[in-house]
């Protein structure tokens, strides 16, 4: 009786394992079915792919007409982007001459200092919006329209500084950038049959497979022009919030009406430990300053009304005038 039922149980537990091994044949084969399936699809897509950018573009009417819709749709886009750009920007003075950006710059100079000295703000001993060179030398000629947009940046900076309430300003220096030194080259015509292209960097789409990566038309110089310069101040939290929010909105009428790129920021706390929990408070009898009602205050503040100094690398932004971006590009 025990022999029969050892057999009924080998033969339950083998036919289970035979069932068992058929659906992992069949998962098995229905996994590799699907994978073959993928893999075929990829290739067939990569194959169209690489069909479709060898071929060349067929020069129908209507393959024309459309292009051309489209690139002047494009075209009146950043046209109007231009336009909109240029409401928000101080254009560049072209009448004004070497003597002329000296005397303006004292003027901005000294106009500053007496700002400063009403609000209490503090300034360097050497202050002189980062351009002493040009106090006691004439600038090249042709750098005096740009030096002169670069000055009108960093004084309405500074000016935007004193009035939020720093409470001083430790250090502000500018680079000194190559339309300076002399008058900048004009670009030379090439013979277009004699020029030869750069060839294009290159990036893998595929493996084992090279296509030529695509390259900018024009370089940034010819987009935009970046004036940098550095401030170090020290002020309060609340006045720091100010000047950010200055700098942050950019309009011909309210707050900035020049673009500014802010590259560094760095901002140290003076106080480099928390308020002591034992410390004892006494109550002081003050004035509600605004409803002008006594009360008693029997707390400090532990953060907040304490100084910090900053370090701030900042770039105002200037976008050439579209004959000159055009002109530059020839």
């Amino acid at each position: 009786m025990s022999k029969a039922k050892q057999n009924k149980f080998l033969i339950g537990y083998f036919s289970i394992l035979a069932v068992g091994t058929v659906g992992l044949g069949y998962m098995a084969w229905s996994s590799w079915s699907a994978s073959a399936e993928a893999q075929e699809t990829y290739d067939n897509t990569k194959s169209k792919l690489q069909s479709l950018q060898k071929a060349p573009i067929f020069p129908k009417p209507e393959n024309v007409d459309a292009k051309k819709k489209q690139v002047d749709a494009f075209a009146g886009k950043v046209k109007g982007l231009n336009d909109s750009i240029r409401e928000y920007q101080v254009p560049l003075v072209s009448d004004m001459n070497s003597s002329l950006f000296q005397s303006k710059l004292q003027k901005a100079r000294d106009g500053l200092v007496a700002e400063a000295k009403d609000a209490g703000t503090k300034l360097p001993e050497t202050f002189d919006l980062g351009m002493g060179t040009y106090l006691s030398k004439f600038p090249v000629p042709s750098a005096v329209p740009k030096l002169n947009a670069w000055l009108d940046g960093i004084q309405f900076f500074v000016s935007k500084l004193v009035s939020s309430g720093v409470k001083e300003i430790n250090v502000l220096t500018r680079p000194e950038l190559p339309f300076e030194k002399e008058d900048e080259p004009k670009p030379e015509v090439m013979d277009k049959a004699k020029a030869k292209p750069k060839p294009a960097p290159k990036s893998s789409l595929a493996k084992g497979k090279e296509v030529a990566a695509p390259v900018a038309a024009i370089s940034e110089k010819e987009v935009l022009e970046r004036y940098p310069f550095t401030v170090t101040f020290t002020t309060s939290s609340r006045a720091l919030n100010e000047v950010m929010t200055v700098l942050s909105n950019t309009s011909p009428t309210n707050n900035s009406p020049y673009f500014y790129n802010i590259r560094v920021l760095r901002i140290e706390n003076e106080q480099k430990t928390g308020a002591e929990t034992s410390t004892q408070i006494a109550t002081q009898e003050e004035t509600d300053p605004v409803t002008n009602k006594p009360f008693k205050r029997d707390s400090v503040y532990i953060f907040g009304e304490e100084k910090v100094q900053v370090y701030l690398g900042i770039e105002l932004i200037r976008f050439p005038e579209p004959a000159a971006a055009v002109e530059a590009s020839k």
